[in-house]
């Protein structure tokens, strides 16, 4: 699809009880700006629930019309089949739990800062996934996560955000017993597995922020399988979460991991399976992977190639690496409060403090070319902090693991950055990049004391 398709139209669809208070007497106006502004005609339409969304789209809708969904990921989950078969783009405004859709599209959490950076950027065409014919765009899950699914209380999850999340899967792990299945991957020969979990992920995130592996995309054409075993004891199940929030599962001591475009997972007929925070089928499970068919606006920050009129050299690796210590000095701030050792909570709060001014050097270098940084996310930053609290409570070497986690963050920040071409970048741009290699290589270099 290219932008020559667009109609001109934008429909803001928002569900209604999730719509802001203080724009309930204005139509949403600050919104309808945001769209007008760069030069549609804004319609705003509040629905119910995902299926007056889908009956909108069927009825009032023409191919090239943007819908610009507001909701979480259960809403776009659940719309991603009308908008594909009705020709329409689609822009993600996130107003769900988790937004893990919206974030794997590094689209921020704010939800004018969202609709500017998604209009603002291109049409992008993403994979979707699909477990015995129904779709997803994040991840299905068998196991733990389906389980705990059934047990999220609404009013914690009202209140509490992702903790919830946090909570029941807790509740999951100790009290579901293990599944024995049968994976398939691909034309690989059969495995007989007694799992705790089994999740197939599309996108780059899911469950509240947590990632298999750093580089997963929603448009690269591979379904990525992780399971964990069932002789995971908690401990090592809180070094698989550490993991998952660093992207790094792939070499985990405790899962088992998996990439190709077709998943068959056999055994434990009627186990629930869930999809981007929803039960919508049962074992057995055939998952598959659909390319390149659901069109959306996606900010520039996301495009493998963007525009490169006025750009520089080696634009996509700056914009990667300041995307990438925007989630570092995230980091650093969850860990300060929970970590024990005076050592570890200096080096949180003087490279927290000093890798945020960088960052917004960097943003005010970057905006001229139209390359966007992420927003932080108070709910992913409260989940972090409550998996460090767990770690604290039931480990003696939690501020090790929280140190060697830090280390494996930085230290792909500085790949990028040994492999970015400092002379062909701006000199607004470049300076502060050597500012934050030296300000990592002196972070780690104090980490690794820690970790010895």
């Amino acid at each position: 699809m290219k932008s020559t398709d667009l109609s001109g139209k934008v429909c803001i669809l928002l569900t209604r009880h999730k719509m802001p208070d203080e724009w309930r007497d204005n139509g949403a106006e600050p919104l309808r700006a945001v769209f007008e502004d760069a030069g549609y005609t804004a319609e705003l339409e509040l629905c119910d629930d995902p299926g007056a969304i889908n009956a909108y789209i069927e009825t009032a809708c023409v191919p090239g019309d943007v819908v610009a969904i507001g909701g979480g990921d259960g809403t776009i989950n659940a719309v991603i089949d009308t908008v594909i078969k009705a020709g329409v783009i689609m822009i993600p405004l996130p107003l769900g739990t988790a937004n893990d859709f919206a974030r794997s599209l590094y689209i921020p959490d704010d939800i004018l800062m969202a609709a500017r950076a998604a209009i603002n950027g291109q049409i992008a065409m993403l994979d979707i996934g699909r477990v015995n014919g129904q779709s997803f765009v994040n991840a299905a899950s068998i196991g733990v996560p389906a389980d705990a699914r059934k047990r999220i209380d609404p009013d914690l999850k009202r209140w509490t955000g992702a903790i919830s999340y946090a909570v029941a899967n807790w509740q999951s792990w100790h009290e579901m017993k293990p599944l024995d299945l049968t994976v398939t991957c691909g034309n690989a020969s059969p495995q007989d597995l007694k799992l705790r979990q089994l999740t197939v992920t599309n996108g780059q995130y899911f469950g509240g922020g947590l990632r298999p592996r750093e580089n997963k995309r929603l448009d690269d054409g591979k379904l990525h399988m992780f399971a964990i075993q069932a002789d995971v004891d908690t401990l090592s199940g809180m070094d698989i979460a550490a993991e998952l929030l660093f992207g790094s599962v792939d070499d985990s001591r405790y899962a088992i991991s998996r990439e190709c475009d077709r998943i068959q997972v056999d055994g434990a007929e009627g186990e629930p399976i869930l999809a981007d925070g929803e039960i919508i089928g049962e074992l057995p499970a055939c998952f598959e992977l659909e390319a390149k068919v659901l069109p959306v606006f996606a900010p520039k920050a996301f495009q493998n190639e963007t525009d490169k009129t006025g750009l520089f050299d080696g634009h996509q690796i700056v914009n990667d690496i300041t995307l990438d210590a925007v989630g570092l000095s995230f980091r650093l701030y969850a860990v300060y409060p929970m970590a024990s050792d005076s050592q570890l909570k200096s080096i949180c709060h003087d490279a927290a403090n000093h890798l945020r001014d960088i960052n917004r050097r960097l943003e005010l270098a970057l905006r001229p070319y139209g390359l966007p940084t992420s927003s932080l996310d108070p709910d992913l930053q409260s989940l972090e902090q409550l998996r460090d609290r767990a770690m604290s409570w039931m480990l003696s070497d939690a501020d090790q693991r929280l140190a060697r986690g830090l280390l494996t963050q930085s230290g792909q920040i500085a790949a990028a950055l040994e492999n970015c071409p400092m002379d062909k970048i701006p000199d607004d741009i470049s300076q502060p990049l050597s500012d934050m290699q030296a300000l990592i290589a002196d972070m780690e270099k104090r980490l690794e004391t820690i970790e010895t």
